[in-house]
């Protein structure tokens, strides 16, 4: 049976949503994928409100969403499946729209606030990221995003990359990409043989993307690697779920302040 890709569209109505809808649908336009809207309403009610009362509200609420997402859709979507709107929680829905019909791909955006230079990239995204076996997309869209050429995929020996939805992302976007490098980041007491050694590994097993590798290490290693990703464009970032990279504070600050908000480059999580 064949699997279609699925593009799950996280939408919170901030200003960046509609640069993140058009960045998702010209996606699924190369990699053949159905766009779902999904949207947490908060059915919020005064405490003495009566069933009818709050029922009404959660009603009217509803409409209001999906008139909205009609709007952000601007006639893109054709079934009444590609929205999908629930007081539940945002994992409850996407345990909900599981299906083994589609390989999901969840697109969520990015906003660029106080909060994230402490909390990462939000409680929501980040609880997506560490609990659910999804493929996730953090687009930081507060401008229109170009479509990848080069996938930079940081790697760690000590934690195994999800290959089978990185060879997903590769051969949906094969007609895309053009550059494939993978790159390591050392503490200072790291092995570094064992680092080079396992990007060599994946330089071979990748051999036909003729992929390129970059050991970055001492006090400007972040530096290095800034640079090397402001001096590609179009390149998107990839990392594993539970790696040093998601998990270490310092390295999950540089991650995603310098990198994808600050150098505008969309991040890639596989999962466990």
């Amino acid at each position: 049976m064949n699997i279609r890709n699925r593009i799950i569209l996280l939408i919170d109505f901030s200003e960046y949503s509609e640069n993140l809808t058009d960045f998702a649908f010209t996606i699924s336009e190369i990699i053949n994928a159905k766009v779902v809207f999904a949207h947490q309403i908060s059915g919020i009610a005064p405490g003495m409100a009566d069933r009818e009362t709050k029922d009404e509200i959660v009603k009217a609420e509803l409409q209001e969403v999906y008139s909205k997402l009609l709007k952000l859709a601007k006639r893109r979507v054709y079934s009444e499946d590609s929205f999908y709107v629930s007081q539940k929680s945002i994992l409850t829905i996407l345990k909900e729209l599981t299906s083994k019909d589609y390989f999901d791909w969840v697109f969520a955006g990015l906003k660029g606030t106080g909060v994230l230079k402490s909390l990462f990239i939000g409680s929501t995204i980040l609880s997506i990221i560490n609990k659910s076996d999804l493929l996730t997309m953090v687009v930081p869209a507060r401008s229109q995003i170009s479509v990848p050429e080069k996938l930079m995929v940081g790697v760690n020996p000590k934690y195994s990359m999800n290959k089978h939805q990185f060879g997903v992302v590769l051969d949906a976007l094969r007609c895309q990409i053009k550059t494939l490098e993978f790159f390591t980041v050392l503490k200072v007491d790291a092995d570094e043989e064992k680092a080079k050694n396992h990007l060599l590994g994946l330089q071979t097993e990748y051999e036909v993307h003729k992929p390129g590798i970059q050991l970055y290490k001492g006090n400007r290693a972040f530096d290095f690697l800034k640079d090397r990703v402001e001096l590609t464009e179009n390149s998107f970032l990839v990392l594993q779920q539970r790696s040093r990279s998601i998990s270490d504070k310092l390295f999950r600050k540089f991650m995603i302040n310098e990198l994808v908000y600050g150098g505008q480059t969309p991040l890639t999580v596989l999962s466990k």
